[in-house]
């Protein structure tokens, strides 16, 4: 396994309010937001507490610990800002991705996650968004979306409800694959297409996290961008289980159906 995360204020916001963390088994992306330091505080003390609560409940069962974790990180926000005026209305994005005996990802906000395979560039997650809902229901098209007045409009995220409803997952995965998770200070500014290009081109993984974040401020760099790559290598024990092993079964993965769903027009 090889891997990389980078992460930049942009060329406009003069705060970088993204946070990541990558350390072969845990990646993490989780954008920011309430201003004034808000946004700051919500996503590093979101990740500090998420990596907390995972390392005492190692061994647990893969998704119920991503969502028990999820829930710490978000009631550690809520107490925060119920504590603190000057922090009332922060929240965050948050996106992880769990390597262990498979690939488990929770997520809720409009930060994402992608695999590559094959050369082409699959969606692993679904924006919690305004926009998105009206894209959904027939309301938008995805390029009106893109640059949509109301497009920052989030409907889930840590931070906003005691009332958690966070997506989790397990993605199926095989040697080859790479996996990006990214804030969409990257999505806003680049099309699917192009991000598709960018990682097929730079085998590297520090060397592509470089380059995507350098082409999202070339097209104008409007909000924090943050990057982990993951590539998976035949071999990598702590993901593909040994021959003759039992995968964990932990039911469909509803992503993946929405997506074939997406693809065949019958969404």
């Amino acid at each position: 396994m090889r891997y990389a995360a980078l992460s930049d204020v942009g060329r406009v916001r003069e705060r970088n309010e993204d946070f990541c963390h990558a350390d072969g088994r845990l990646f993490i992306v989780a954008d920011g937001m309430g201003g004034h330091q808000a946004g700051d505080v919500a996503s590093s003390a979101a990740v500090e507490e998420f990596l907390r609560c995972e390392k005492e409940n190692r061994g647990a069962d893969p998704l119920r610990r991503l969502r028990g974790c999820l829930q710490a990180a978000n009631r550690v926000i809520l107490k925060m800002a119920e504590k603190d005026p000057g922090l009332r209305g922060m929240g965050t994005t948050f996106t992880v991705l769990l390597l262990e005996d498979g690939a488990y990802l929770g997520h809720v906000g409009d930060s994402r996650a992608y695999v590559l395979r094959g050369g082409t560039l699959n969606p692993l997650t679904r924006d919690h968004s305004l926009v998105e809902k009206m894209v959904r229901e027939g309301f938008l098209t995805r390029r009106e979306a893109r640059r949509h007045p109301k497009r920052n409009i989030i409907l889930r995220a840590l931070g906003l409800s005691a009332d958690l409803a966070a997506d989790l997952v397990r993605v199926e995965v095989m040697p080859g694959d790479r996996i990006l998770l990214c804030t969409d200070g990257l999505t806003s500014q680049l099309e699917d297409d192009q991000l598709a290009r960018l990682l097929l081109e730079e085998k590297d993984p520090e060397a592509c996290a470089r380059k995507l974040i350098e082409a999202a401020n070339a097209m104008g760099g409007e909000d924090n961008v943050t990057v982990v790559l993951v590539d998976l290598e035949e071999g990598d024990g702590s993901v593909f289980p040994a021959k003759g092993a039992v995968p964990r079964r932990e039911g469909k993965n509803p992503v993946a159906r929405w997506w074939r769903r997406m693809r065949t027009g019958r969404a």
